[in-house]
C-alpha cells in the first residue's frame, strides 16, 4: 500500500471516528437542552451507522502489506468481533437493565483500548512491531 492510499485511508478512519464523537455530543447537547434525549438518541445512531459502514468499508478495502500473516490477522479479526460484540452487549445491557443511557457510550472507549491492547500484545507475540 503506497503513501498516498495510506493517508486517505487515515483520513477515512478519521472522520468515521469523528462522527462517532459528534453523535454523542448531539446526544449529551440534546439531553441537556431538551431532556428527553430521543432526538439526540436517533442523531447518535445515525452517526454511528454511517461510522460503522465507514469503518466496513475501509476494512474490507484493506490490503495486507504481508502475506505470511494471514492467520495472525484472522486470530486478531476474530478477536476483535468478540470485543466488539461483547462492547455492543454491554452497551444495551447496561442501557436497558439499569437505564443507563447517559453513561453506557462508555463501553465502547473500553473496546477500543482492549482492542488496541490485545492488538500491540499480538503484535509483540509475532514480532510485527
Amino acid at each position: 500500500m503506497d503513501d498516498n492510499e495510506r493517508k486517505k485511508r487515515a483520513i477515512g478512519y478519521s472522520l468515521a471516528t469523528m462522527l462517532i464523537l459528534v453523535g454523542v455530543l448531539g446526544l449529551i447537547i440534546d439531553g441537556a437542552l431538551i431532556g428527553e434525549g430521543l432526538v439526540g438518541l436517533i442523531f447518535f445512531f445515525i452517526c454511528l451507522i454511517i461510522s460503522v459502514g465507514i469503518y466496513v468499508y475501509l476494512g474490507c478495502t484493506g490490503e495486507n502489506d504481508r502475506n505470511d500473516g494471514q492467520k495472525s490477522n484472522k486470530e486478531r479479526s476474530a478477536i476483535s468481533n468478540i470485543i466488539w460484540l461483547i462492547a455492543t452487549s454491554s452497551f444495551f445491557m447496561i442501557g436497558f437493565i439499569f437505564d443507563g443511557w447517559a453513561y453506557a457510550w462508555i463501553v465502547f472507549l473500553m473496546g477500543a483500548a482492549i482492542e488496541s491492547i490485545v492488538t500491540l500484545y499480538l503484535n509483540y507475540k509475532t514480532k510485527d512491531l
